[in-house]
């Protein structure tokens, strides 16, 4: 069972509906190979619209583990500034 499509491609009619502004594609651009040219400033499938469906997601923030242990300047691991 394929995924549900959460944006329209690029250029077509619903994504002009949203606003789109990226270039129309030609003909059988889409691939791997060949994939679809996208405006960075498009409103739907440009930079700013990909930050903001990331904006709302949460999730943990790690401040502990082994990147924050093993920091090598010593004013970035937990046990500084040593007294």
């Amino acid at each position: 069972m394929a995924a549900e499509r959460l944006l329209p491609l690029p250029g077509s009619p619903e994504a002009r509906e949203q606003g789109c502004t990226c270039p129309e594609p030609r003909p059988g651009q889409g691939g791997r190979d060949d994939p679809f040219a996208l405006d960075r400033n498009c409103p739907v499938h440009g930079l700013a619209a990909a930050g903001a469906a990331r904006a709302a997601e949460t999730g943990p923030i790690d401040t502990e583990g082994d990147i924050a242990d093993a920091a090598a300047e010593p004013e970035l691991r937990k046990d500084w500034p040593r007294e």
